[in-house]
């Protein structure tokens, strides 16, 4: 599940950099909470899984991705004062915070089911 959360954070850090490219600085601080989670993800399995050399448990793998949750819905409420328009922020949050909420369900269920 390590390589999917880097194919995501990748596509949400090419979407940072064309709103870079654009100048689009409230975008990129509303964009940015929702690498939170994948990038977490595959930092934690990748040091677990290379450095260390030992099977990521299922506690250690649940905290994460529940602090990343809540680490990037937080991020997400106080971004949405960057969001211009008032008609932007309700979707900006609700999808954001499906986006997050989903991707932690399919993260803990993965890894549920490995143990």
């Amino acid at each position: 599940m390590a390589v999917e959360c880097v194919v995501i954070t990748l596509i949400i850090a090419a979407i940072i950099f064309s709103f870079a490219h654009a100048n689009r600085i409230r975008w990129i601080l509303a964009t940015l909470p929702l690498a939170i989670l994948p990038f977490a993800n595959s930092v934690v399995s990748v040091i677990y899984s290379n450095i260390l050399k030992v099977e990521l448990p299922l506690n250690v793998s649940a905290s994460v991705i529940l602090i990343a949750t809540m680490v990037s819905c937080i991020w997400v409420g106080i971004a949405s004062g960057f969001v211009l328009t008032k008609r932007m922020k309700i979707p900006y949050i609700t999808v954001s915070f499906i986006f997050n909420i989903v991707l932690a369900m399919i993260l803990l269920h993965y890894y549920i089911n490995l143990a």
